[in-house]
């Protein structure tokens, strides 16, 4: 076999008694694997010559936004009291660089810069960016290994959609989980469904009170619902912001989402072949954030806001730097402008997108945002 992954996947398959794996390890470790892995392997996955775009990537405006939004969050604060920094997957550090060079200018540095990250490539290209950083900036590969005793803003951008989920399926009245074989006639990986392998796949649902159809497929992630456990349990006063891919669970419940939300990413072409060629595509789902609002309060994280990141941005400011332009359509203005309307006008980008604040331990929180933004839900 050639694939090096798709035979570390096969040779895991056939040494387990019951010659199949739950397509969580699956995507684990076609994400994750140390040496195949999609976020392991050495070579650009965002932006031009990588699979997809993130929003930092049309400008540096979407991270001086942010960086406003984080301003006004500071000032609730005691005065004076050193706060942290924390960005969770922060890819090539683009987003961190912008957010610091705009907290620098408005005299709102934080006492330290922490970036969450796993990716040893992606540790190499964010020290690369922050050779000249105003503030110590450091890595850690859990939010565990940073203290937690100081006032700190977490944020993502694109991080929960990277994580491995479960699948489940509802045949005759039963939600059973979808699990990974290799058929050797044909030489391929194969699914199959058998009982849930976790009794929390179904108190997921009954916790949602989302009743599944017959026949339908959904996404269950409770990695992303053990992450947000361990930040709630870590975060002693702070904020966390979360930007992603999304829905409520009403919107991820239509039925066109009947086959769930699981889609691949190769050379900015969306594919629903998970199968074919592991390793070499992202592989993503969308973040169910009522999943995330009911499971932060548990765990101590109060919602703020939650909204498209179209009314987020839109309410943090940012049609405030759209510029008067010259017919020059590849002026710096125009090309901002344009990084705009594509964030955040409807139509654009940002539709796509949901934002979440929540805050622990904060005397009277803060949104973030302009004082009198209206966000309807």
């Amino acid at each position: 076999m050639d694939d090096p992954l798709l035979a570390a996947i096969v040779e895991e398959i056939q040494t387990h008694p019951e010659k199949k794996i739950s397509f969580r390890r699956y995507m684990e470790q076609v994400l994750y694997h140390p040496c195949w892995g999609y976020y392991r392997r050495v070579g650009l996955k965002i932006g031009k010559r990588g699979d997809f775009y993130t929003s930092p990537h049309l400008g540096d405006v979407f991270g001086e936004t942010l960086a406003r939004v984080i301003s006004r969050m500071v000032s609730s604060f005691s005065p004076g009291c050193p706060w942290i920094l924390v960005e969770a997957g922060g890819g090539d550090g683009r987003l961190a660089k912008s957010i610091l060079s705009s907290l620098n200018e408005e005299k709102r540095l934080p006492q330290s810069l922490w970036l969450v990250e796993r990716s040893p490539f992606h540790c190499d290209l964010q020290r690369e960016r922050f050779k000249d950083a105003p503030v110590p900036v450091h890595w850690a590969e859990s939010v565990t290994e940073i203290s937690g005793e100081s006032p700190c803003i977490l944020y993502s951008n694109e991080l929960l959609d990277a994580f491995p989920v479960h699948r489940v399926v509802r045949k005759g009245g039963e939600l059973q989980e979808i699990y990974v074989a290799w058929d050797e006639h044909c030489q391929r990986l194969v699914e199959c469904s058998c009982p849930p392998s976790d009794p929390s796949l179904a108190a997921y649902f009954r916790r949602l009170d989302w009743n599944l159809p017959e026949g339908w497929t959904a996404e269950v992630p409770l990695d992303v619902l053990a992450w947000l456990e361990e930040v709630g349990g870590w975060m002693k006063t702070g904020y966390l912001i979360t930007i992603d891919y999304g829905g409520t669970t009403e919107e991820l419940s239509q039925p066109q989402r009947k086959n769930g939300t699981l889609r691949c990413y190769r050379n900015h072409h969306l594919h629903g072949d998970w199968y074919s060629r592991p390793g070499t595509s992202d592989l993503t789902f969308h973040v169910n954030f009522s999943a995330l609002q009911d499971h932060g309060e548990r765990v101590g994280l109060n919602k703020l806001v939650y909204t498209t990141q179209t009314r987020f941005l839109q309410g943090a400011g940012i049609l405030d730097r759209l510029a008067n332009t010259s017919t020059d359509p590849f002026s710096p203005e125009a090309r901002r402008n344009r990084a705009i309307r594509q964030l955040a006008l409807q139509g654009g980008m940002g539709d796509a997108f949901r934002v979440l604040i929540q805050s622990k331990g904060v005397e009277m929180p803060v949104t973030g945002l302009k004082e009198g933004a209206a966000l309807p839900e």
